[in-house]
């Protein structure tokens, strides 16, 4: 029999999932990106990246798939912005090779800024952060101020239909449908490019096949 999780057990998954810390978050690091390979994967597609970009990613996690990224195009530029100490130590033992060679940053943010110029980014991308953004509009124009002008944000998430059938979501986590979302970015001055809907199964955490909906989507800084 599956054991039951405590209301600690689930808040400490939570916490974990929303800035992996310890040897705890290394593990988190490494579920996290084999979960999310598939969604990481449709949002770099979504991209578009051409040579000589700069492109940030928010939530970088271990950086597993960074190397994927960087084969997209020639001479790519990767920042990653990341609130987990731990996470940006992963990603650094794991992309150390393109860190010395120029082609890879990290940065330790606050989750409410982001330490940049402005104009500095061609595309910026996020998968499954949203979640804990604690001011999503505040935070997209951070976004905003950061793309060139008609640069591109490609936003991921999975569906709170989905979302909120998982045991540790209701502990610190706000989930969002397409609509809720789509409004955010264009109260902030985005304009929708596309919307990109995807179904994919995922193994539940009893062994299971679920289908986990989540979408693309991609704007641009108007």
């Amino acid at each position: 029999m599956e054991q039951q999780l405590s209301e600690e057990d689930l808040k400490n998954i939570a916490r974990q999932l929303g800035c992996p810390e310890g040897e705890h978050g290394v593990k988190t690091g490494e579920m996290m990106h084999a979960n999310n390979i598939g969604m990481t994967t449709s949002a770099i597609e979504a991209l578009n990246l051409q040579n000589n970009e700069a492109v940030l990613e928010i939530g970088h996690g271990n950086g597993g798939h960074i190397a994927q990224l960087l084969s997209k195009a020639e001479n790519l530029n990767y920042f990653g912005a990341d609130i987990s100490a731990t996470i940006i130590a992963e990603a650094e033992k794991i992309n150390q090779n393109f860190i010395t060679k120029g082609k890879v940053h990290f940065q330790l943010t606050d989750g409410i800024t982001l330490p940049f110029e402005d104009g500095l980014f061609d595309k910026i991308f996020t998968v499954n952060t949203i979640y804990f953004w604690t001011n999503p509009s505040e935070y997209l124009n951070e976004i905003k101020r950061t793309l060139k002008p008609n640069g591109t944000l490609a936003i991921c998430f999975a569906d709170k239909n989905f979302m909120k059938n998982l045991p540790f979501t209701p502990y610190g986590f706000t989930l969002y449908d397409v609509e809720t979302i789509t409004e955010l970015l264009e109260k902030t001055g985005f304009a929708i490019k596309n919307t990109l809907k995807k179904i994919e199964q995922v193994q539940s955490k009893s062994g299971e096949q679920v289908e986990r909906v989540y979408y693309v989507l991609v704007a641009s800084a108007e």
